[in-house]
């Protein structure tokens, strides 16, 4: 089916695919706020996972093996087990979640293989097989020989490229309020969570106005979210931010199902854009990346080490 024939098909059918990137937790960006720790993984889950099976989304979380090694000898298991049990899909985000641009071809693939340690005796339980693979921060190769080999490796041990077309940086975010809990600062925690929706919401509505430019429709969406304390606490709210604009959920190989995602993928590039801007690359579409939205300057601030910040 061609690009062109799929507008008709999908212009009144919104959907979305819900992922959830750095199981079993993700943890600050800033050393000072890794304050990973059982209790606080399992909080995070129960809230995701609860969110998740009252709505009927189908999600599929990526995981980074060596968190699961971190929580100890069960915990981490125990967590991605409660996921398998709610019918919910694992991915591959390798196993230190290691930036893709420093590593040699020979250490990605090393890094491809102990990612599977632990998720592939999990979905193999169930009868499944692990589907989908998700780049450390999409950098999905800075050099041509490096891009083409890693697709050549995920192709040959029966992977999928995970994309992604709608981020709202929330990791920035969550450093900001992983701060304000460490401070009782319930204020500020207050506002960011408002900032983060309202922030969320403007990101899919570009999203969405960006990759109808590119392709001439809107595709299915895949959104992008890290199992991290700022999105156990608020994804009721996220979820219903989708509803309101008459998204409906689908699972990650439905919406890759869409001819967008069939694509060329040749575009290099050391940084990890959405799929919406490598589409505009692939297609010589020029769009103007300076419009998107940014978080605001006073949550930047305050997820920094050491930073007092006026509001």
């Amino acid at each position: 089916m061609s690009l062109a024939s799929s507008l008709d098909l999908y212009a009144q059918d919104r959907t979305v695919a819900i992922t959830v990137d750095d199981l079993p937790y993700a943890d600050g960006t800033n050393a000072d706020l890794n304050i990973a720790d059982v209790s606080t993984a399992e909080m995070i889950n129960r809230k995701l996972l609860a969110a998740f099976r009252n709505r009927h989304v189908p999600v599929t979380g990526f995981v980074i093996q060596k968190r699961v090694e971190s929580l100890g000898p069960t915990s981490g298991l125990t967590i991605l087990k409660q996921w398998i049990a709610g019918g919910f899909d694992l991915g591959n985000h390798t196993y230190s979640h290691s930036d893709m641009n420093s590593l040699s071809t020979e250490q990605i693939e090393k890094e491809i293989v102990q990612g599977e340690t632990t998720i592939a005796p999990l979905m193999k339980e169930v009868r499944k097989k692990i589907v989908f693979f998700r780049f450390p921060m999409n950098h999905t190769g800075d050099t041509k020989s490096k891009h083409d080999d890693i697709a050549t490796y995920l192709a040959k041990r029966g992977y999928e490229l995970a994309t992604c077309t709608i981020d709202t940086s929330d990791f920035l975010f969550n450093n900001a309020y992983t701060r304000m809990l460490i401070k009782h600062d319930d204020t500020a925690a207050q506002k960011l969570r408002l900032e983060y929706l309202a922030y969320t919401k403007a990101e899919i509505d570009y999203y969405a106005a960006l990759n109808r430019q590119v392709l001439g429709y809107e595709p299915p969406q895949v959104m992008v979210l890290h199992d991290n304390l700022l999105n156990g606490a608020v994804i009721d709210e996220i979820l219903t931010l989708f509803e309101e604009k008459d998204y409906r959920f689908v699972s990650l190989d439905v919406a890759q199902s869409d001819p967008a995602y069939r694509l060329p993928n040749t575009y290099i590039t050391k940084f990890g854009p959405m799929w919406g801007y490598r589409w505009a690359k692939e297609l010589s579409v020029k769009v103007n990346g300076n419009v998107e939205p940014e978080p605001p300057k006073w949550i930047l601030d305050y997820g920094k080490p050491s930073t007092t910040v006026a509001q």
